[in-house]
């Protein structure tokens, strides 16, 4: 078995051609989600859908894009089997705090095989304690028969050139550059469970998948965090990690440090009970004439207090923060020079020092 997949030629479609070109971006509507509020567009086809985080035809290149196949059973029904509904939910997050992006969600089940096909297949790799390529092998179907032209048609129909394309699929990189479109690649962390271990490493090993799966953090001088789904991600004041302060449970620290800012319980609770933390963000940000007058010295403390509960009431968390030694911690993004720091140094980290301050005082 091969571990890669060739990418087959596609002859040229007038029809589909002409089906882009009739892409009506007039037609779309508002798609409020806990991460942000999206757009969806009209595409004149039922099986491909588009969704954005600002106006599509004014996104700055190179644009951030997944291309996402649909899987029926994580993210409709939550099966944990597979990492596509993890790949998906990833994505719109690396999307909203971008700022601008866009998903293509194609109907392209089992790897374009069809749900049938793909019923199948895993129901033989059940039976018969084989891995997905082997089943898509006995069964007599081609490995993967996906079709991105539209999508390579839709991007140069929108004026773009250069994307970074959210993917741990080559063939997906390739199929765009094959196109001329010029493309960089951001991986997905997939979260591993028993259920999907095995076929996460069969994806790399026979399919040419580049998964970044191990479980071993690497420990060096500096550790940089940002995303809560990315290495070192439980650091992150967005991480899936409540915290029981002032006999209130909050979902995140992000929660609470958002909520903080204000002396009225109305804006507290509103602000508390956000779907999200990118949502607490917002709600605060949308409520800023009503902070507290003496904040700016006060969050800090708040912020320290918030991560201080995080860590001690998740004993793993403890332990992952008093492992990192001596390490240098450094929240990597250019969108918050106070809290964080950008690659080129500029930013005062002040999220990395609480932090450092913190596993100072756990490791006594």
């Amino acid at each position: 078995m091969q571990n890669s997949i060739e990418i087959e030629d596609t002859k040229y479609n007038p029809q589909l051609e002409l089906l882009i070109e009739m892409l009506d971006l007039d037609n779309w509507c508002p798609l409020p989600t806990s991460f942000g509020n999206f757009r969806m567009y009209d595409t004149g086809n039922e099986e491909i859908r588009i969704v954005s985080l600002g106006d599509i035809n004014e996104l700055r290149q190179p644009v951030l894009i997944r291309i996402h196949s649909s899987c029926l059973a994580s993210e409709v029904f939550g099966a944990l089997d597979c990492d596509c509904a993890d790949q998906l939910s990833e994505s719109i997050k690396l999307i909203s705090t971008e700022g601008e992006g866009i998903i293509f969600h194609l109907h392209q089940e089992g790897r374009g095989q069809g749900l049938s096909n793909k019923i199948r297949a895993v129901r033989m790799m059940e039976i018969e304690s084989i891995d997905t390529a082997e089943s898509f092998e006995k069964l007599g179907l081609k490995q993967d028969v996906r079709n991105y032209d539209p999508i390579a048609l839709m991007i140069k129909q929108l004026g773009i050139s250069s994307v970074r394309l959210i993917s741990n699929n080559p063939r997906k990189k390739s199929y765009l550059e094959a196109k001329g479109i010029e493309v960089s690649t951001v991986n997905t962390h997939p979260t591993l469970r028993t259920e999907n271990e095995a076929y996460l490493h069969s994806k790399n090993e026979k399919l040419g998948h580049n998964i970044p799966i191990s479980q071993e953090m690497e420990l060096t001088e500096v550790i940089e965090f940002y995303h809560s789904d990315q290495p070192w991600g439980e650091f992150s004041n967005f991480s899936r990690h409540a915290v029981f302060i002032d006999n209130v449970i909050w979902n995140t620290v992000e929660h609470f440090y958002q909520a903080s800012k204000f002396e009225k319980t109305e804006h507290i609770e509103f602000v508390r009970r956000s779907p999200s933390p990118m949502a607490a963000k917002e709600r605060a940000l949308n409520l800023k004439s009503f902070k507290r007058a003496n904040w700016e010295e006060e969050k800090e403390k708040v912020m320290y207090r918030g991560i201080t509960a995080k860590f001690l009431q998740h004993p793993e968390l403890e332990k992952k923060l008093i492992s990192t030694g001596s390490a240098q911690l450094i929240e990597l993004t250019s969108k918050d020079p106070y809290w964080g720091q950008s690659k080129d140094g500029k930013g005062s980290n002040r999220l990395g020092e609480l932090l450092m301050s913190l596993r100072n005082e756990l490791s006594k």
